[in-house]
């Protein structure tokens, strides 16, 4: 075997990982600090965004309202992407309430049988986004500018459309018959709703908290070589989005920090993507399309944005 046969993502990640230990060894203290940013992150930012729509992202899918919605919109979605009609519920879910509440509807999805191995594993590629509230919230606050967190929400929404056109299959494609919209309406999912939205709250939580750990790491690092404050954003930004995207609040608002911004929430993050593939693995399907997906997608929504905003005139 060759040295670069041999040099593989167990290799890349298992350099992270003693790189990370001897972090840890050597500045404990910062990584501490760290972590307790990360809580501060859950408990000001992540959980106040993320906990209410998770509860309601359970009770749509609970009283049908995405079914009953899909009847609108599936139709043209589902011809457009030549995906079945039930996916239409993962599109919107992610597109309404973030990740990884579109890959875990996906995945429910799959499980029920009503789309296949291949069509879940598509449609995870496309339905994981960020949704408006932490877009217009967080990103809104960094760029000083609702109106262009606006336009990295809408090149968000674009970009997945072209991700789902990419993978669209070839020929004819047969439909799925509509959804029974029957309501199934009543008062006991509502507390079912808020316990089973516990788990994955403190999922996402603990994710912020590790990967808070690891991005402190690098930017001691890129502080002490004296990296370009662009690049450090940018690299930052790969492991953990919040991160990231709190770092742009120093640097203005300028076409790096457009960029910046919307390849970071079209890439999502590591953290976000490790989150959405512990949801996929459980159901046997396959990440390395998704993460590839997600890396072509930040690329694809940084230049629609910078398209939109020159055209609007947004900087």
């Amino acid at each position: 075997m060759t040295i670069t046969k041999g040099f593989t993502l167990f290799n890349i990640f298992s350099f992270l990982t003693v790189f990370l230990f001897f972090f840890l060894l050597k500045s404990p203290v910062l990584a501490s600090e760290s972590v307790k940013i990360g809580i501060s992150v859950c408990l000001t930012k992540a959980i106040p965004s993320l906990f209410p729509f998770l509860v309601l992202n359970e009770l749509m899918l609970s009283w049908k309202i995405f079914d009953n919605l899909g009847i609108i919109f599936g139709t043209p979605f589902s011809k457009a992407l030549k995906i079945k009609r039930h996916s239409f519920a993962a599109f919107l879910s992610g597109c309404l309430f973030g990740f990884p509440l579109g890959t875990k509807t996906a995945v429910s999805l799959y499980e029920k049988k009503l789309i296949s191995k291949e069509e879940a594993e598509n449609l995870i590629c496309f339905c994981s986004n960020t949704g408006p509230a932490f877009i217009i919230g967080i990103v809104g606050t960094a760029l000083c500018s609702k109106k262009i967190a606006l336009a990295i929400y809408v090149s968000q929404i674009i970009s997945a459309l072209i991700i789902g056109l990419l993978l669209r299959k070839k020929g004819d494609y047969q439909q799925s018959p509509f959804f029974d919209t029957k309501t199934c309406f009543s008062l006991s999912d509502i507390p079912k709703a808020v316990t089973d939205s516990v788990m994955p709250i403190l999922n996402i939580c603990a994710f912020i908290c590790f990967f808070s750990c690891i991005s402190a790491s690098f930017e001691n690092i890129l502080t002490a070589i004296g990296a370009n404050e662009y690049i450090s954003v940018f690299i930052i930004g790969l492991f953990e989005i919040t991160k990231g995207i709190s770092l742009l609040e120093n640097y203005g608002t300028d076409f790096a920090s457009i960029f910046c911004a919307a390849f970071i929430l079209g890439w999502s993050g590591l953290s976000v993507i490790l989150q959405s593939i512990s949801i996929t693995s459980k159901a046997g399907l396959g990440c390395k399309k998704f993460v590839i997906s997600k890396a072509l997608q930040g690329l694809i929504c940084a230049i629609i944005c910078i398209i939109i905003c020159k055209i609007f005139k947004l900087y």
